[in-house]
């Protein structure tokens, strides 16, 4: 029987729930330019954000905790880091890592580490950390090596939020399908591990806060689950092509 997931996501506008709009920026946004880039060591606090030149694309740091990418006219985010602790700050580390902390807590974190990276919002929309030769070490449809709780893998959609998940290596991937099925890859083609095709396009997956990993539906109907009760799992894509939900030190189940 198909159960439904009740959503964790606010559906909001772009700009609401206590953002600051270009102009009205509260005193202690002062210290963050608005601007397209987020350079190392600089952080956003709840409603600071950065835009891209263009004026189209607003990176967010939400009341909520939880950083969002928003398109000028589109009320669902492109992207989200997937964290909700109120209080929470992006921070752009001078070691190269996206990371999202509440206190001295770092709940969520992207990117593989490079002294001097930088976070850019070009005109593209297609939000990247850079490092200091110009290369982008992570951008928007990427998450590499771990895929932190309740942040999302997506299926290819018409708002071109995709989201693929690569070992730092690069030789393996885990994506969906355009229908629904989630695959892990290596080199790209060959099949290592499936969900098996549910037919169900849009889909997306996560690992939520009980540590259950899910995939659902464009409607929010879960498409398949492997049940945890043990929160702070985290699923990760190594190296050697092995598929895992990690909590801590504990592997707790291998797909692959």
């Amino acid at each position: 029987m198909v159960r439904r997931l009740v959503a964790g996501m606010l559906a909001v506008g772009a700009l609401s729930g206590g953002a600051v709009l270009v102009g009205s920026a509260p005193a202690e946004a002062k210290t963050v330019a608005v601007s397209d880039t987020l350079l190392p060591g600089q952080k956003l606090l709840p409603g600071q954000y950065i835009r891209s030149r263009s004026g189209v694309f607003t990176l967010i740091m939400h009341s909520s905790g939880d950083a969002k990418l928003f398109q000028r006219g589109v009320s669902l985010p492109l992207w989200t880091s997937g964290t909700w602790r109120p209080g929470s700050v992006l921070v752009m580390g001078t070691d190269g890592t996206l990371q999202v902390i509440y206190g001295r807590t770092k709940v969520w974190w992207m990117s593989i580490k490079s002294a001097g990276a930088k976070l850019v919002l070009p005109d593209t929309g297609n939000l990247a950390i850079y490092n200091t030769r110009g290369k982008a070490n992570w951008n928007r449809h990427m998450v590499v090596g771990t895929l932190m709780p309740q942040s999302n893998l997506r299926a290819p959609d018409p708002a071109g939020r995709e989201v693929i998940m690569y070992s730092v290596n690069r030789v393996y991937t885990l994506k969906f399908t355009t229908t629904g099925n989630l695959r892990l890859l290596k080199n790209g083609t060959t099949v290592l591990w499936s969900i098996g095709d549910k037919g169900a396009p849009e889909s997306r997956a996560w690992v939520g806060p009980n540590g259950t990993f899910y995939a659902v539906n464009k409607d929010g109907d879960i498409t398949w689950w492997y049940e945890s009760r043990r929160a702070g799992n985290v699923l990760q894509l190594r190296d050697d092509g092995h598929l895992l939900l990690v909590n801590g030190r504990t592997v707790v189940k291998t797909f692959h």
